[in-house]
């Protein structure tokens, strides 16, 4: 889109210099010989047409005059006088890019002279706000740029830049020119930076800067532009969701390259674009799993944990993640567990079994620390804490003969130690229990033997003792 910006038109009301008089050409006349006799010559033909309005004629003489004695100061101002005064000439007869040209060369001969400067100013700033058909953008655009140049401070002439470097960019974007858009558009921002149309339009351009560059493989450039655009237009959705993936398709290189923490962010940066962008999600959780696994051998096992659950928090049912970070806690277990820290290392591996509970290298370490405190709590004599710790054991390890047999002789112990206690019926339920896990045990077979037969007495002392005693009538 074009940005129409209205210009101030300035009031074309451009006082003359003053002509030399002919009396004053005249009284130079001509002394020397060779080419200082020749430029006196040329200045005196040139002054006379001057005085006479013939400006065309005095320019010609006056320039010879100049080119035979370049650095005579008098002759370069009243060449400079001369094409002022055309310039004046052609800008109030409707050529005004001629009379901006003249008023430009008399400038350059005469850059100290006021009068000269004000009209040049004046004049260019016009010829600034006339249709394209009468002065392209390109020659307005040199024109405000000399203004600049000759009077740095004047604001009006910094606007009317500002409105034509955009607009020259905005010429050049249709065109499919993206790098010259938005090197002009950016100029004439920093020309006039609260300009809001300005703003937008460079936003535009860098936008589509950003698009060619992505399409060229220069997907680094494409985000730098993208987020350039995104800081002028934050609410655009079009720029915001481009920016977004772009972040994602730059990452994607930074795999690639091996440089799985720059993915990392630059998926998260995209993230934060589009939050619930679904591959972006895939992606970065596949990026955090990479990451957690790889052979990076400054990575703390706590960052490697904790990389594997965000990236669950991003796709929880990813099998293999799962599976990473099960084994992983599974292995810290261990370590955690051969340095003493045994809550430490189940709270681990509960953990584990609660993100995968058919994970056997979870179940079978969790097993394996159950039965040791088992056994730890049997040689205390606690054999209530002990059963129950190798019971959850055996759950977890099901065909684990030891686990097995250690639980037989646990119901065993418990079971004697029932018996002492005069608890017959209970001492006979743990050793069948017993005997179930362990048939072959040849001392559980003799003590179950044995508790059967004291519940046998026990039973026919009873019966008997109920026959000789009658209820009474």
């Amino acid at each position: 889109m074009v940005l129409r910006i209205s210009h101030v038109n300035p009031i074309f009301n451009i006082a003359w210099i003053v002509l030399l008089s002919f009396a004053f050409a005249a009284s130079i006349q001509a002394k020397d010989t060779g080419n200082g006799a020749n430029a006196e010559s040329e200045f005196f033909t040139g002054s006379h047409l001057l005085s006479q309005d013939k400006l065309s004629e005095a320019i010609k003489s006056l320039e010879r005059a100049v080119q035979l004695e370049p650095d005579n100061a008098k002759y370069r101002q009243v060449l400079a006088v001369a094409y002022n005064n055309f310039g004046l000439k052609s800008a109030g007869e409707g050529r005004v890019k001629e009379g901006v040209d003249a008023l430009a060369k008399a400038i350059e001969l005469a850059p100290e002279d006021g009068d000269i400067r004000s009209n040049f100013v004046l004049a260019a700033q016009r010829a600034s706000s006339l249709p394209p058909d009468k002065m392209s953008i390109t020659d307005k655009v040199a024109v405000l740029r000399k203004v600049m140049d000759v009077d740095p401070e004047n604001a009006q002439a910094r606007k009317a830049l500002a409105a034509q470097l955009n607009n020259l960019g905005v010429a050049q974007g249709k065109r499919g020119d993206f790098e010259n858009e938005a090197a002009h558009v950016e100029e004439a921002s920093g020309l006039d930076p609260n300009n809001q149309e300005i703003r937008a339009n460079l936003a535009t351009a860098y936008y589509n800067l950003a698009i060619k560059k992505g399409k060229s493989g220069a997907v680094a450039e494409e985000v730098e532009l993208l987020k350039k655009a995104v800081q002028l237009s934050p609410k655009d959705k079009m720029i915001k969701e481009r920016m977004a993936g772009a972040l994602s398709d730059l990452a994607v290189v930074k795999g690639k390259q091996g440089d799985v923490k720059a993915q990392i962010a630059l998926l998260q940066e995209s993230l934060k674009i589009i939050p619930h962008d679904r591959i972006t999600k895939k992606n970065l959780a596949a990026a955090y799993n990479n990451l957690a696994v790889s052979e990076n051998g400054l990575m703390e096992t706590a960052e490697r944990i904790a990389g594997l659950k965000e990236s669950l928090k991003l796709d929880p049912k990813n099998s293999a993640t799962i599976g990473n970070l099960c084994n992983l806690l599974a292995r810290e277990a261990v370590k955690e567990a051969r340095n003493g820290s045994t809550d430490k290392a189940i709270k681990m591996l509960k953990e584990a079994e609660k993100l995968d509970p058919n994970n056997t290298v979870v179940k079978k370490n969790l097993a394996a620390l159950y039965h040791n405190e088992a056994l730890k709590q049997g040689e205390q004599g606690n054999h209530s804490a002990e059963i129950k710790l190798l019971r959850t054991a055996l759950q977890h390890d099901a065909s684990n003969t030891e686990i097995k047999s250690d639980l037989a002789l646990a119901y065993n112990d418990y079971a004697v130690s029932l018996g002492n206690k005069g608890e017959d019926e209970r001492e006979l339920d743990y050793l069948t229990k017993a005997a179930q896990l362990y048939p072959d045990h040849k001392v559980i077979r003799e003590n179950l033997a044995r508790a059967k037969e004291k519940v046998a007495r026990k039973a026919r002392k009873s019966t008997k003792e109920k026959k000789g005693n009658p209820p009474a009538g």
